[in-house]
Formats: structure tokens, sequence, C-alpha cells
């Protein structure tokens, strides 16, 4: 039997594109429980960890896609800082916190009133796959901000012969999901802490882990798992790949524009850098941890981990870079612009268009390795339809 990974990117607002894959692959009334009950061990890092909170809540899909898409709730989590520091600095300089990290874990707390203020070891007892001796294994990713070094909130204990031990963590499932959220310098206005609790802690991107994928296979392997016997279901949040600029090039929406680095400009660069990874490294690095392919045996797949996440990019049309589907240039620079704490409905509202045109494979899906000059699949599905395809082969 295969040990099935379920691994949920980061990303804001933007964790809405997942709740919709999974709709795709069940429907919006499927509950919680029922997809979990799919997988061995779910991943999750920031967004990706509400998306997870919802699961574990039991709430249908569609109401975990409200979370995202209605106003006043992604507005209870997204609250303003009320510090003069922080708005002083903002008018001035056009960079730092947006958001309160005070407010945050009563938001999540009240999103999630069932299991929210649960120990995370217990939110997953007796929930299990079908045929598995062992209860659904929870990881939500941090950063450490006292000790530089990345913390992994565990619903289990996760040792094995020659790996030392991975603790169980002491927090509650609001609490985990508070501290994996709390995105630094350009959001919450300070580092996530826990009422009668030590510890402050930063969005788990921090840790050059905003897909978490790499976490997910990693401990698998710590708990015995074989790494053959992995796959992997990595749904992301969508990514921004433009295009190359070329000698001569004029300016456009399709190309990556090249900036002339300055405090401000590097500052701005240093915040957003936390979401930056095209293409994909810790996607291809558990590929080749999970064997490469190699054995796999199903022509609709050519690796053990299964990406869909959503490509902004531009496709080639008759030599030329254009937007993808029936995108005008304006619409494709609204989006590829957005940041991913976009919490204003217009802007809610074209992330959740884009993800309807990518489950309709109608723009690009992110493969596990492109070629960065022509944005074109070396390894993986460049279509979802392709890598839903490719996922009810191997799963």
């Amino acid at each position: 039997m295969s040990y099935r990974i379920l691994s949920l990117d980061g990303g804001g607002t933007w964790a809405l594109i997942e709740v919709k894959a999974l709709i795709a692959l069940y429907d919006a009334d499927t509950a919680g429980h029922t997809v979990l009950q799919d997988f061995d061990l779910v991943t999750a890092n920031s967004g990706g960890s509400i998306v997870l909170g919802g699961l574990i809540e039991n709430l249908e899909l569609g109401e975990i896609l409200q979370l995202f898409e209605e106003e006043d709730k992604r507005r209870s989590i997204f609250s303003p800082t009320k510090k003069l520091g922080d708005e002083a600095v903002r008018t001035v300089l056009k960079v730092g916190p947006k958001y309160s990290a005070a407010n945050k874990l009563p938001a999540l707390e009240a999103v999630l009133p069932l299991k929210g203020t649960v120990p995370l070891a217990q939110v997953a007892t007796g929930l299990r796959r079908p045929g598995s001796d062992a209860d659904l294994h929870l990881l939500i990713l941090a950063f450490d901000y006292d000790n530089n070094r990345a913390t992994f909130f565990r619903s289990a204990q996760a040792a094995g012969g020659y790996w030392g031990t991975g603790d169980v963590a002491d927090v509650t499932l609001a609490e985990a999901i508070h501290a994996s959220t709390n995105a630094p310098v350009n959001y919450f206005d300070e580092p996530a802490s826990f009422p009668g609790k030590p510890g402050r802690y930063w969005d788990g991107a921090i840790t050059g882990c905003n897909n978490p994928v790499l976490t997910g296979v990693t401990e698998a392997i710590v708990k015995g798992q074989n790494p053959t016997d992995i796959v992997v279901l990595s749904l992301g949040t969508g990514s921004v790949v433009l295009a190359s600029p070329r000698p001569g090039d004029l300016p456009s929406p399709y190309l990556r524009p090249i900036v002339k680095p300055d405090l401000l400009t590097d500052l701005k660069k240093l915040a957003g850098s936390i979401l930056d990874d095209p293409p994909d490294i810790a996607t291809f690095l558990g590929h080749v941890m999970t064997g490469s392919g190699a054995g796999l045996g199903k022509p609709q797949a050519d690796s053990r981990i299964i990406r869909m996440n959503p490509l902004i990019s531009p496709v080639d049309k008759d030599g030329n870079w254009a937007a993808p589907g029936s995108m005008s240039d304006q619409q494709f620079s609204y989006l590829a612009d957005l940041d991913m704490d976009a919490i204003e409905q217009e802007q809610v509202n074209a992330i959740s268009q884009y993800a309807d045109l990518w489950l309709n494979s109608m723009v690009p899906n992110q493969p596990i390795r492109m070629n960065t000059d022509t944005l074109k699949a070396e390894l993986g599905q460049d279509r979802f339809d392709a890598a839903l395809a490719a996922w009810n082969a191997i799963r």
C-alpha cells in the first residue's frame, strides 16, 4: 500500500486555490475528514495551514472556501495593525507591516470553534486512512524567531534509526496555524506568540519551506516509510513566472523586469522572496528523494510527486509572449502584481476566476521542472487535467 501525503503551500488568501483544487477532486459538499482519510500525512504552511485547519474542523470544502472568499471572515484574520510607528514607516517607505499578529490567534480560534483550542497532538485522534494502523500525521511549519531555526509542529512523534527524535508539539491547532501564518516585514507587525507559553514565531516560509513538500517526504522517511512507497499530492497557491528579457526587448507585462538594486527595492524583494522559487526546487528534490519516478510504471505520471499549482505565466503565441487563455494584457498584469495578502474583494475575485481557468486547463499548471527560457515543462504536468490523471494513476 502506498503512503499518501497531502502537501499544502503557503500564500495567504491565495490558498483558496488549494480549496478549489480539492473541490475539483471531491466536491464542495465533501467534509474535511473525508478528504483527510485519503492520506497518511498532511504537511502545511501558512495559508495552507488554514486550509488544513478547516479540514480538521470537518468543515465542508465549500465552507472552507468561504473562509477566504467571504470578506468578513477574511478580514478577521487579516486585521489592520494600529501601531502608529508601523503606519508611519509605511507612509514614508511604502513598506512595512499592515496586520495585527495579536488579533490573529483569537480570529483563528473563532473560525475553528471545535478544534482550534484542542492540542495538536489530539486533533487527529482516530482519524486514519482505511487499512492504516496509525492516525493521520500532521506537520505544520513555522520559524522560531528567537532560536533562528525551523520549527515543526507535529501531532505525533517522528523517530527512526539514525534519525533522532522529532517531538510532539505542545500547542493547540490554532496556535500552530497562528505561528505558521505570521509572515514578517511587509505583513504582520510582530512575531506570533501564545498566551502563557514561551516562544515567538514567524511564517514557515522563512525556513525556505513555503512549499512544504520536502518536509513531508522527509518526515515520512524518518517515520520508516520506504521512499518509493511515498506518493504526494502537492497543492500550490499560484506562482508568477515571467519570461526572461532578451537584448532589445521592450518592457512588457510578460517579461521579468530588471530592477536597479537599492535599499527600498531590496527590502521589498526580501519581503516577497519567501514565496519565490521558480523553478520549484522543493518539488524537484522531493521527486529525487522518492525515486525519480523509476519503476513507477504509470504512463500518465513521470513522478511520485504530483504538483497542482496554477502558473501566472505567458504562453508562446506565434513566436510572441501573450496572456494565457482569453486574458487581456491588463488582466494578466493585475493578477501578476497582486500580493499574497490580497484581501480586497476585487482581488480575491480575480484569484478565484484564474483558479477556475486553471481547473479547466485553460492556463498553465506548474510542472516539477521547467525550462526558464522557453517556459516549457521538462518534468511533470503542464495542465491541470494531466496532473489530475497522474494523481489518479498513482494514488
